[in-house]
């Protein structure tokens, strides 16, 4: 294999450093990458992040052909000037010399990485050296060294053509009959982005555009909003930023402020279980949750104080006086506001999220029998917990108040233990096995296959309690006693 043996080389003259800026227009040549890419219907990258583990490698050039498989490639700004007179030799164990280049320690990332995910992977990967300074013809020149150990097959100059780069990649990564799966490589080596697999999507799913540049966007000294409907990937995308930011500078402080704290510790175990599914370690006491429902003043807080970066899921759910502290205090810092879209931004940028993950959730709008909605519930539950498990369920009520005549009227009835979900519901002293019982603003990270939401018929937006629905909603209705009886008679499928 190329280079397996001889991946460094040193020349009697000092070799360019990598470091050192490029003032050569390579634009054209990044061109051809891109289009060879589009035309094998692939993915062409520049300076690709792969992290795995604590490590971090950057591949100057990365290109994924579905028919083909990886090639990768890694610029060298050597000139003329700087290689005149020089020779190289193959790289030895006795020899101490730092190495000229790194592909073979960048391969090595790459099989790790793909291997830890995919637990077996055969996808082909080659390498290439993209000399972005040197043509052909200066190459020809050097010394014979450079020839023996270079093969020109494996080299792009600064004047090679699109249909030459296409040749070279044609001899070093024959078609395949059977293409590899996009998202199962690609998604592997952007594990830190990926949507998690399901049962539904095994090898999970790629994130929008609008989400992916949303990642890729260096925010700093700023506060952002992060607009969004319900459903549309910003809990998801707070979580992969922090996980990005804490990959790209370990030593970053952040803090994640939710509505609940069972909210919290849900974003939690998604991000360690973003850990575990992508190969991935980062220090998980540099990433902080807090949750504004206690008595304490945030900005007095070792969390806040600390935090270089502050994410504030939902917050048009908390108080605005919570909301103009978070700004007033943030210093420096960048803030990050998510938002449901009806909301005006408190911010100096905005980004908008277009897409929904929401199914069309069917629901159904009955009338509370007689006026009372608990004897209505059990009726309707009594249908349903005869094909359906209790913990599949969430009944939303409009206040606390009657949260316990509930639990117990619903105990008794059933002969099951409902779980009673309020502000201080933690996940490290209790579970969510069994009938969930809660109220709207408590419903803060939590999807269930069936929800029963009890409201008055006065109400009209249902969108946010229905959003915790994955499958199907069933609205009870009562009458509001300062007003008119709304449509109590209809019933909306």
């Amino acid at each position: 294999m190329f280079f397996s043996f001889y991946n460094r080389f040193f020349s009697k003259k000092s070799l360019p450093d990598p470091q050192v800026q490029d003032t050569h227009d390579d634009t054209i040549q990044k061109e051809f990458f891109a289009l060879i890419a589009k035309e094998e219907k692939g993915l062409f990258f520049e300076n690709f992040n792969l992290f795995y583990q604590e490590n971090r490698s950057v591949i100057d050039l990365l290109l994924f052909l579905p028919d083909r498989g990886l090639l990768f490639g890694e610029k060298l700004q050597w000139s003329l000037e700087s290689l005149e007179g020089a020779s190289v030799e193959r790289a030895s164990k006795k020899n101490k010399k730092l190495s000229s280049t790194h592909l073979e320690t960048t391969e090595t990332a790459i099989r790790r990485k793909l291997e830890d995910i995919l637990s077996f992977d055969s996808t082909v990967c080659e390498r290439f050296f993209w000399m972005s300074c040197l043509c052909e013809e200066d190459f020809d020149s050097l010394d014979s060294s450079f020839h023996q150990l270079l093969p020109k097959e494996r080299l792009i100059f600064s004047d090679s053509a699109q249909e030459s780069i296409h040749r070279k990649f044609d001899l070093l990564t024959p078609k395949k009959e059977e293409p590899y799966s996009t998202l199962k490589v690609i998604g592997s080596l952007q594990s830190h982005t990926l949507l998690l697999p399901s049962d539904e999507k095994p090898y999970g799913a790629f994130l929008s555009e609008e989400q992916q540049n949303f990642l890729e966007t260096d925010y700093s000294d700023t506060v952002t909003t992060l607009f969004g409907e319900y459903n549309s990937g910003k809990s998801t995308l707070i979580i992969r930023k922090a996980l990005l930011s804490l990959l790209l500078n370990p030593k970053v402080k952040i803090l994640i402020i939710t509505p609940t704290l069972i909210g919290g510790e849900i974003l939690r175990n998604e991000f360690i279980s973003l850990l575990e599914y992508g190969a991935l370690d980062v220090d998980l006491s540099s990433l902080s949750f807090y949750s504004p429902y206690s008595t304490e003043r945030l900005e007095e807080l070792d969390c806040f104080q600390t935090a270089s970066i502050i994410m504030c899921d939902d917050s048009y759910t908390m108080n605005k006086k919570f909301i103009e502290t978070l700004i007033e205090h943030r210093e420096k810092r960048w803030l990050l506001l998510s938002m449901h879209n009806e909301y005006t931004p408190f911010s100096d940028s905005a980004c908008i999220l277009h897409n929904n993950y929401q199914k069309n959730i069917i629901y159904t709008k009955v009338p509370a029998s007689s006026g009372k909605p608990l004897l209505t519930l059990l009726l309707e539950l009594r249908i349903c917990l005869q094909s359906i498990s209790a913990e599949k369920i969430m009944v939303i009520l409009p206040d606390d108040v009657h949260l316990a005549d509930y639990k117990e009227a619903i105990d008794e009835y059933f002969d099951i233990n409902t779980r009673i979900l309020n502000r201080e519901f933690s996940l490290q002293y209790q579970n969510l096995d069994g009938l969930i019982l809660t109220t709207s603003n408590n419903t803060y990270g939590l999807h269930v296959p069936y929800v029963y939401y009890i409201t008055s018929d006065k109400e009209k937006n249902y969108t946010y309690p229905l959003s915790r629905a994955s499958e199907s909603a069933t609205i009870i209705s009562f009458t509001n006693p300062k007003g008119e009886n709304n449509d109590q008679n209809s019933k909306e499928r």
